[in-house]
């Protein structure tokens, strides 16, 4: 799990340029250790691509009614719908290669 708040914060960096507290990345409690949070940004980080794809399968298929009430509205939200047009992004962390999509 570390690992993959290492390379989504080095992703992060890269992208933004400046400096990052790892601290802000949240973790998620219905996909855990794939999705993660960081403001209003969400991200997909794996090291196993076919385990990237498998989320955005059931991120897909999934509708309003397989998630709890008051969390509904967020994982139902356009970004969650539009998931399998984004393009995913590689990093290298310690010789393993991670996948990261940006919401």
């Amino acid at each position: 799990m570390k690992n993959k708040i290492s390379a989504l914060g080095q992703y992060i960096v890269k992208s933004t340029g400046r400096p990052f507290n790892f601290k802000q990345i949240k973790m998620d409690n219905i996909y855990k250790g794939v999705l993660f949070s960081v403001g209003t940004d969400d991200y997909l980080v794996t090291n196993d691509r076919r385990e990237l794809l498998e989320t955005i399968e059931l991120m897909t298929i999934r509708t309003p009614r397989d998630y709890p009430g008051k969390l509904a509205r967020r994982y139902t939200h356009a970004k969650f719908e539009k998931i399998s047009s984004k393009k995913e992004e590689a990093i290298v962390l310690n010789g393993v290669k991670y996948f990261i999509i940006k919401l």
